[in-house]
């Protein structure tokens, strides 16, 4: 008897555990969220199609250093995407090193959640991945509360050498699962 409680613990405890990333879904597309972010500094930021090593994307360009930050609710069992590359420095300037952050922010406390360093000589794009469930889905709290907040997501760009360049955050998007994505349409008409 005692078996057979732990394999049903088990069997509804894996059927709960659903992986995103085969499942994905796009909540949210960051470059239609792009107008309306807070940039720093206020010059140099742009929305263009960026070709890197043959592989075009839609993408987000911005200064280094910079930070580019997006105020919304985030979708339960959120997974941030994109790409990131170097632009290449112009005819002159030396090459840059460059460290690019993704982090959280509710207005009390930063979070910083993911870091790629992209170096002169990289080629081609690079993925990043970030994942955005502990802000949004019921949790264990009387107090704590993620889907009523409006989370602040911060896309920086540091410069890591001193030399300024450009960076390029590649086809920028939340992802979720389907039930995520419809709960969180119905749940984000609120917030506006």
């Amino acid at each position: 008897m005692h078996r057979y409680a732990l394999a049903i613990l088990a069997v509804i405890l894996c059927g709960g555990c659903r992986h995103v990333e085969n499942t994905a879904v796009q909540a949210v597309n960051l470059l239609r969220e792009f107008d309306a972010a807070e940039k720093r500094p206020s010059a140099g930021f742009q929305i263009t199609d960026r070709q890197i090593d043959g592989v075009s994307r839609p993408s987000i360009v911005v200064p280094v250093p910079s930070r580019l930050t997006i105020s919304l609710p985030l979708p339960r069992r959120g997974v941030l995407r994109a790409a990131a590359a170097l632009e290449p420095p112009s005819a002159g300037r030396p090459a840059a090193s460059v460290r690019l952050r993704v982090g959280v922010s509710d207005d009390r406390i930063y979070e910083r959640l993911t870091d790629v360093v992209l170096t002169a000589g990289q080629r081609g794009w690079v993925d990043v991945r970030t994942d955005l469930s502990a802000y949004a889905g019921w949790k264990w709290s009387f107090f704590y509360h993620p889907e009523r907040v409006m989370w602040r997501v911060v896309l920086a760009a540091d410069a890591i050498d001193g030399i300024p360049a450009t960076a390029v955050w590649g086809s920028p998007e939340i992802v979720t699962d389907r039930d995520g994505a419809k709960e969180y349409t119905v749940r984000r008409a609120r917030f506006r």
